[in-house]
């Protein structure tokens, strides 16, 4: 007999994934083993399928109890997020390429995607990494995201091209990794599609300004280019990011590690992690970036 509250576990976390295959795919079972066990029709071995989604709750659950989990928050307006976000939409709206460049883990990602999240049918959103740069696999990424069928590369990117015909933005994330040729596959969308914006985000070699061919090649079909610096967070972005801390010697702590190398995603894991200490006081902040070992030189 099947454990009844596993079954109300499973309901729940099936409607909280949306769909019986994607509570599935993060189990690690298959969606029939799963609609078979809630209606305790399954013939297999349901104290293996138990002891799984037992160790799955309970993970989930510790996961949920995190104080981190409820202190700290999720896409906020900071200085820097504003003005990727004011550039992505100035790049929908005028078509043509832009691109976001500037040091790592400094808020351009959160910013992109919420952009995602405000224009859902004309916006589309890609990160590539070492493995998609190329591109074949950067068509098949675009296509994955487009729902389009993955096929030759000529014709994936003919149907891509259609795809975004009109006034619509593709913001490509991590676009240092592009070699040229991707970069030109990607430049061609807009020289078909006039209204089209595409706006590459990444680190500084995005930017060009150590000549990458891959950027430079594009210097002159760049309509809007912007650097953003670490140095570029300010006070008021930290008292947003944090909003449990209220002491300035804190505050200013973080930011300090914000304007490192470590940027504003270091500055937030070492308040994130403080909270789960349960000491997030100057001292508790200090002590956790040291057991880090992020240092500010």
């Amino acid at each position: 007999m099947a454990n009844k509250q596993l079954q109300e576990k499973l309901k729940n976390y099936i409607s909280e994934s949306g769909s019986l295959s994607s509570a599935a795919k993060a189990i690690g079972l298959s969606p029939a083993t799963l609609s078979t066990y809630l209606k305790d029709k399954y013939e297999g071995n349901v104290a293996n399928v138990e002891s799984r989604l037992t160790e799955i709750f309970e993970t989930v659950e510790a996961a949920n109890n995190l104080l981190s989990k409820t202190n700290t928050v999720g896409y906020v307006e900071t200085s820097i997020s504003m003005g990727v976000y004011k550039t992505i939409r100035l790049c929908h709206l005028k078509g043509g390429i832009a691109r976001e460049s500037g040091d790592a883990g400094i808020g351009k990602t959160m910013a992109a995607k919420q952009y995602i999240k405000d224009y859902p049918n004309s916006a589309i959103y890609i990160s590539v990494n070492p493995c998609t740069s190329g591109v074949v696999a950067c068509l098949k990424l675009i296509c994955k995201t487009l729902r389009l069928r993955e096929s030759r590369k000529d014709d994936m990117w003919f149907s891509i091209s259609n795809a975004l015909s009109g006034e619509k933005v593709l913001i490509v994330d991590e676009a240092q990794h592009l070699p040229i040729k991707t970069v030109e596959a990607l430049r061609a969308f807009s020289d078909v599609n006039p209204q089209l914006g595409i706006c590459l985000i990444g680190n500084l070699e995005t930017a060009g300004s150590n000549n990458k061919p891959a950027y430079a090649q594009i210097a002159n079909r760049t309509k809007i280019k912007q650097i953003r610096l670490t140095s570029d967070i300010e006070y008021h972005d930290i008292e947003l990011l944090c909003p449990a801390l209220h002491g300035k010697k804190e505050i200013t702590f973080l930011l300090n590690i914000a304007h490192s190398p470590q940027g504003l995603r270091g500055a937030i894991n070492v308040y994130s992690n403080a909270l789960d200490n349960q000491n997030i006081s100057y001292e508790g902040l200090s002590a956790m970036a040291s057991a880090m070992q992020i240092t500010m030189n």
